[in-house]
Formats: structure tokens, C-alpha cells, sequence
């Protein structure tokens, strides 16, 4: 499956939590590549880039808690949690990801 329609079936996963639960909202996010090796002096010469699973995240708020839902780069589920929310998690979150789609905007 190509990364447009991974993304649309994770958009009708988010909008049917959201109708059917009614967090206050729900995110889907793409994590960012994370820099594994570089070299060189101020202006690197070498950046090695590497994505790690997951590759998708459905994040879904409530009032103290949030669950989070990870999706692979093909968009297989490779499971959920629920953690309580900390201005760190969020900030964590919010650094290493870039949004797709939200609700409520």
C-alpha cells in the first residue's frame, strides 16, 4: 500500500474513534526521521538518517489520559497504550512527529 492511502485509512481510523468514543481530540502523526551518525566539523559532511518502527502514531486525548496507537509504515498495527499525560510526553510528541490530520482542528 502507498503512503496516501496508508494515511486515508489511518484518517477513517481517527475520525471513527472520534465519532464513536468523543475524546476531546485525536492526532494522526508521522514520526520524523531520527539522525543516527554524522561527521565532519561544523558543516557536516555526512548525515546518516534512519527510520525506525513505528512509523505512524493515532493519538487519542482524553481529559488525563491519551492512548496511543502505532501503525507501521504499510499500516499494520503493531499495538496500543494508554499513558497518562505529562508536559514532557506532550513536548516529547510534539518534537518527533509531524502532523497528518487532527480533530477537532
Amino acid at each position: 500500500m502507498n503512503t496516501k492511502k496508508v494515511v486515508k485509512t489511518l484518517i477513517k481510523f481517527a475520525r471513527r474513534e472520534y465519532s464513536e468514543k468523543r475524546p476531546l481530540s485525536v492526532r494522526v502523526l508521522r514520526l520524523k526521521e531520527a539522525q543516527v551518525f554524522s561527521r565532519g566539523g561544523p558543516i557536516k559532511t555526512l548525515r546518516v538518517n534512519q527510520m525506525k518502527n513505528p512509523y505512524y502514531l493515532v493519538v487519542v486525548e482524553y481529559k488525563k489520559q491519551m492512548r496511543i496507537y502505532s501503525y507501521s509504515l504499510n499500516g499494520v498495527s503493531s499495538g496500543a497504550e494508554n499513558l497518562d499525560i505529562t508536559k514532557n510526553l506532550l513536548d516529547e510528541i510534539k518534537k518527533k512527529t509531524v502532523k497528518e490530520y487532527e480533530i477537532p482542528k
